[in-house]
């Protein structure tokens, strides 16, 4: 019999600047997955009008890059990125 151990989540707490809402994201960090991913999430369910910028401390975040470039692993706890 086999067990197969879940992989690491990352918890994204993102927070939009205009209002203040927050919602959560949580991916398996075995995903690998792109900036890309979490704004087309956002598109949907959070921003559906216009475009938007993310923020991870301070710094801008962009879509062609995964979330490892930003130092952003299942390792780093209280991830809040802003949606501007």
């Amino acid at each position: 019999m086999s067990f197969s151990i879940p992989s690491p989540q990352i918890i994204l707490r993102i927070i939009r600047k205009s209002d203040g809402k927050s919602m959560s994201i949580h991916i398996a960090e075995n995903e690998n997955r792109k900036v890309e991913f979490i704004k087309s999430q956002l598109k949907h369910t959070f921003h559906p009008h216009g475009k938007f910028h993310l923020y991870y401390k301070g710094r801008h975040i962009k879509s062609k890059h995964k979330l490892r470039y930003y130092g952003i692993t299942s390792a780093v706890r209280n991830i809040e990125i802003i949606l501007i």
